[in-house]
């Protein structure tokens, strides 16, 4: 499988190895001190603009490429990436679900790289899904809320006259390239984001 960023692109072998080319600041090499853990059991890759993510078997994550853009893991990020079950990137940013409900994100604050310090507490524990537009994430709780952060205009901002009925019941969300919608269980449905 082949994926791309913007200036590199990075192939998924059958053996479970990977190859990048392309700009090299950009994801197109593979750094010397994580390439011997590239060379089998390499399970998904993700990609920002100028940065690769690979999602091992054993549920760790490796990253490589532009550090701004989420191609350096921050080392309090790096030592609870363990159990991750799903991986996620919006154009400068990487977001994961762990085993444990809890959600870590990486890269451009503006691009959802950062969650924000009135959300993070939420999302600590029963996450059940997580999405992205190309520059937001939202997390689906157990619980039928919704949270969501990164680029305030583009999905990361849930309007406060919609944020009542996006607290419980949300059945589904479908993401799009710069707004969320919400399917809620009683048939309505609510969009934030640019239209």
């Amino acid at each position: 499988m082949l994926f791309s960023g913007d200036s590199a692109f990075t192939a998924l072998l059958n053996d479970g190895s990977v190859l990048s080319w392309g700009d090299k600041y950009y994801g197109g090499e593979i750094p010397d001190h994580i390439h011997h853990q590239l060379q089998k059991n390499v399970k998904i890759i993700v990609s920002t603009y100028y940065a690769f993510a690979t999602l091992l078997n054993d549920g760790s994550v490796l990253a490589w490429g532009h550090e701004s853009y989420g191609g350096k893991i921050p080392s309090d990020i790096q030592t609870k990436l363990k159990t991750v079950k799903i991986m996620i990137s919006t154009i400068g940013a990487f977001a994961v679900l762990l085993d444990d409900g809890s959600v870590l994100a990486w890269g451009r604050y503006l691009d959802g790289g950062k969650i924000p310090d009135n959300i993070h507490h939420q999302l600590q524990q029963n996450v059940e899904m997580i999405f992205s537009t190309n520059y937001a994430f939202s997390a689906l709780l157990n619980d039928g809320s919704i949270l969501s952060w990164g680029n305030p205009e583009r999905g990361g901002k849930i309007p406060d006259n919609i944020t009542p009925q996006l607290s419980q019941n949300v059945k589904m969300v479908i993401p799009k390239e710069r707004k969320f919608t919400a399917l809620c269980k009683n048939g309505q449905m609510f969009t934030w984001g640019e239209n």
